[in-house]
């Protein structure tokens, strides 16, 4: 099992089908995995979702060519009702396989030079695994990249993986 919470880590795969099934263990592994503080860019820590951030990654993010391909195809992203960011990560696009949930805690936000919106994050699996991701939304909102254990996003680096906004939720 922890091969493959592994798996799931270096591809910083994430997903949500339901909000209400699921609960919250985000503020200890926040603790455990604190975020690096820059002056730079603005910092944002807590359990709650920076309504910034969560605008631009709620929603479902899909990559037909990772069927089967071990990594997810499917990534959904929700607010509970308490204000928390969900997700679960699906082997297959269309929402089968199975499943990872857990939560998203953002640490850093910025926007660059190309509009392009960057997130720091820390995902914590139900479970308890946690692990920081990096992640990048293309100025239309439409592509989402992740990658975790780097500075900056490498298309051609290990653990990176893109995904596309459902047409009827893209900006």
């Amino acid at each position: 099992m922890k091969n493959t919470y592994c798996l799931i880590a270096t591809l910083g795969i994430f997903t949500l089908t339901s909000v209400a099934a699921f609960g919250l263990e985000t503020e200890k592994a926040a603790k455990d995995v604190p975020a690096t503080p820059s002056d730079e860019v603005p910092q944002v820590t807590g359990t709650k979702v920076p309504a910034d951030s969560a605008a631009a990654i709620l929603g479902t993010w899909t990559n037909k060519g990772y069927n089967g391909q071990g990594r997810s195809g499917r990534v959904v992203y929700a607010k509970a009702s308490d204000g928390k960011l969900r997700y679960v990560a699906t082997d297959m696009a269309d929402g089968s396989g199975k499943m990872y949930s857990g939560t998203v805690v953002f640490h850093k936000q910025w926007t660059d030079p190309n509009g392009r919106r960057h997130a720091i994050s820390t995902v914590t699996l139900d479970e308890g695994f946690a692990w920081k991701t990096l992640s990048r939304i293309s100025q239309d909102g439409k592509t989402l990249e992740v990658q975790s254990g780097v500075a900056e996003i490498d298309p051609k680096g290990p653990r990176y993986s893109i995904y596309y906004k459902s047409i009827s939720q893209a900006n």
